[in-house]
């Protein structure tokens, strides 16, 4: 059975205890963002992050989307195996003459849980490059966006889009990864990829759920529930800011692209790299600005 409601919303005591005997937080989180294909821009900048010592001082990880996968591969390999699965990721699945227009017309409504493309090859990538014991061993947390009982299809969608944005109902989950049960960890992460109408959305409790994006596309919140006062972000969409008045006393730091990363479902290798290559200078040219004290 799923535990993916029990996220942590408060420190526990043994962590309060920790702190006032520290004076104050001093942790670090990591915040990875969705895009896509771009996600190997922040593979560039965890190898950044890495030589500049940063990486080793994280203490929780949290991840949207893409950015749960990147989030999960971190906490089970190296990031240079990080940068080899984005060089030769298959691209050939949205490569394909498909007309999405044509497939939307012969889907109809059961588009909403079908979608336009399969998403078996980063099933694949997961089962094969996740290692289940090593992620349980650090904090990881993936965004979920549940919208409605997995009959509903495009009205469950709509309802709890309403409520989440028109009624101010919150409707996103924060998973953590590493409290859950070994069969459901691929199942989340996969889940937290699925973009409504291009992705088929997976099916959990009885629910349809899909990318973590659609709700909160920068999940700093668990990473503050968890203790940390110091955050890196590491954006993928160039124009979301983080409201930094709902967090009074962290520290945020947001690495921003300021050249174009293309489109979020490129995932041909040659521009991976070119990616890669801007996601680690990008970094490296932030923290020499502004390095973490």
């Amino acid at each position: 059975m799923f535990r993916w409601r029990n996220y942590q919303r408060s420190l526990s005591k043994q962590e309060e205890n920790d702190v006032l005997k520290r004076g104050n937080m001093e942790r670090l989180g990591l915040c990875l963002t969705g895009g896509g294909a771009r996600g190997a821009y922040q593979a560039g900048a965890l190898k950044a992050l890495e030589e500049l010592g940063y990486l080793d001082k994280v203490y929780a990880i949290s991840g949207t989307s893409i950015g749960s996968v990147n989030a999960s591969l971190l906490a089970s390999r190296s990031v240079d195996e990080i940068k080899e699965l984005w060089l030769n990721y298959p691209a050939s699945d949205f490569n394909k003459d498909t007309s999405i227009f044509k497939t939307i017309r012969e889907r109809k409504m059961d588009i909403v849980n079908q979608g336009v493309y399969e998403i078996n090859a980063l099933e694949k990538l997961l089962e094969e490059n996740i290692d289940i014991q090593k992620l349980k061993k650090h904090k990881v947390y993936v965004t979920l966006s549940p919208a409605g009982m997995e009959n509903e299809g495009v009205m469950g969608l709509l309802k709890s889009s309403f409520k989440h944005y028109i009624k101010n109902e919150s409707q996103v989950i924060y998973s953590p990864l590493h409290e859950q049960n070994d069969e459901d960890i691929n199942k989340q992460i996969l889940a937290s990829c699925s973009i409504p109408f291009v992705f088929p959305s997976v099916k959990m409790e009885g629910q349809q759920v899909f990318d973590g994006g659609l709700y909160d596309n920068a999940p700093v919140k668990p990473l503050i529930d968890a203790g940390c006062d110091s955050i890196i972000v590491i954006h993928l969409l160039r124009m979301y800011f983080i409201n930094k008045h709902k967090y009074p006393g962290i520290n945020f730091y947001e690495i921003k692209h300021w050249r174009s990363l293309g489109g979020v479902l490129n995932f041909d290798g040659n521009q991976a790299e070119k990616r890669f290559n801007l996601g680690y200078d990008d970094t490296i040219k932030f923290f020499k600005e502004n390095p973490i004290k």
